[in-house]
């Protein structure tokens, strides 16, 4: 392996502390938009006129979004900053997340939606990158706590979006309720807005310079390594969106209530945080890395096979399993930074990885809204997600081969032309 470095654009540094807190607070604001429209769908979609189409297009939007505007986050990094880049990104989840909820037109909260999960597209690109340039010998530190951070907005969204609606809806008004409960992540992303604003005007623009051995960006499809990284991001971000989405409602339907729903979808987050806190030392650190995926995989298909069988009577422990699955999430995540090198290589791979990911995680929830509506039935798509769960776990053990994309990539393994 070459001993290669990119330089930074600038050689401004941030403390510690600040880089703790500035990753936290807009890391923790990052998923808890998808996971609160979950347990409150059946309320938007009698409060917005929306249809079960409308509905799984609703729960389709985040990884759809996450992965088209995601293909931007790269290039716009690269003409602001990354700094400036994840501040508008912070001030994108104000406007559209805090906004969206207040307006009576379908259309114009869609659009609304899309601008707030377009911030969070961008960030989900540019947060590992980020952390690469700046994170120096914290950056398994500041990976960590990216990752827990972003299960944990899952966890929060999903636990707290439908009692906090139900107490909004006691003090004024049911329609009050549910629009003040999903706005109100929109509302707490001021304080992320606030810190990345200040590390823009302490480190200015800090795009890395692009090393002149570093290959142009089109040859990122020639690393297998990223292929198999993003075929494992794709198939564990659609199972975490269909979940999102539709799991309360599964349950819903098995006779369980909405707050024990949104409970149940916040427990298998919470579990996921586990992985999150400790996938990112496993990843560095492990030599038989191939077992963790899948293991994830395996625990994902039996939580399927019981919600088939028994959803309501052993509820809590498909949400356990379904839980431990979601581990691969973090794996998945700490995977671009470990097998980059370059500055320039880690945000072209999660510039590669994340958005394609998305874009293919974006057809599931769509496509289980239109199998529900089709067949009012959820025994399509547990057999769907039991078999992504499998091929996850294939994908994930050639993802995880001790290999670095830089490698793939250099001129001694494909010639620049």
């Amino acid at each position: 392996m070459s001993n290669r470095t990119a330089v930074a654009a600038t050689p401004k540094t941030l403390t510690y502390g600040f880089m703790f807190i500035s990753v936290f607070a807009l890391a923790l604001n990052l998923r808890a938009a998808a996971s609160s429209i979950g347990p409150l769908l059946a309320e938007i979609g009698e409060g917005m006129q929306f249809g079960g189409g409308a509905l799984g297009l609703l729960t389709s939007l985040p990884g759809l979004i996450f992965g088209i505007l995601g293909l931007l986050a790269v290039r716009i990094g690269k003409r602001f900053g990354i700094s400036a880049t994840l501040l508008l990104s912070a001030l994108a989840l104000v406007f559209g997340i805090g906004l969206r909820a207040w307006v009576d037109n379908s259309w114009l909260f869609l659009i609304l939606s899309i601008i707030g999960l377009t911030g969070i597209a961008i960030a989900n690109v540019l947060m590992p990158a980020w952390i690469k340039i700046h994170g120096r010998q914290h950056t398994v530190k500041l990976m960590t706590v990216y990752s827990v951070c972003v299960v944990a907005a899952g966890a929060i969204g999903a636990a707290f979006t439908a009692p906090v609606a139900q107490l909004l809806s006691e003090w004024f008004s049911p329609g009050v309720g549910w629009r003040g409960a999903l706005s109100l992540w929109g509302v707490l992303a001021i304080i992320p807005a606030v810190l990345w604003f200040i590390v823009t005007r302490r480190i200015g623009y800090d795009y890395p310079r692009t090393p002149a051995h570093t290959s142009p960006t089109k040859r990122m499809f020639r690393s297998p390594a990223a292929w198999a990284m993003m075929a494992f991001f794709s198939l564990q971000s659609t199972q975490v969106y269909v979940q999102f989405g539709w799991l309360p409602q599964i349950y819903r339907d098995a006779g369980v209530s909405a707050n024990e729903a949104g409970l149940l979808l916040a427990t298998a987050a919470v579990i996921g945080l586990v992985g999150s806190i400790i996938m990112p030392t496993v990843v560095d650190r492990s030599k038989r890395l191939w077992v963790w995926p899948v293991a994830f995989g395996a625990f994902s298909a039996l939580g399927y096979l019981g919600l088939f069988l028994w959803p309501a009577e052993g509820r809590w422990v498909w949400a356990i399993l379904l839980g431990i699955g979601g581990m691969a999430f973090a794996t998945a995540i700490s995977l671009i930074p470990a097998r980059s090198i370059d500055h320039e290589i880690t945000a072209r791979l999660s510039g590669f990885v994340q958005p394609v990911g998305y874009i293919l995680a974006g057809i599931g929830p769509m496509l289980v809204g239109m199998l529900y509506t089709a067949n009012n039935t959820w025994t399509t798509t547990l057999v769907f997600l039991f078999a992504l769960a499998v091929l996850m776990a294939a994908a994930g053990a050639l993802a995880a081969r001790d290999v670095y994309v830089d490698d793939q990539l250099s001129p001694a393994n494909h010639d620049l032309s």
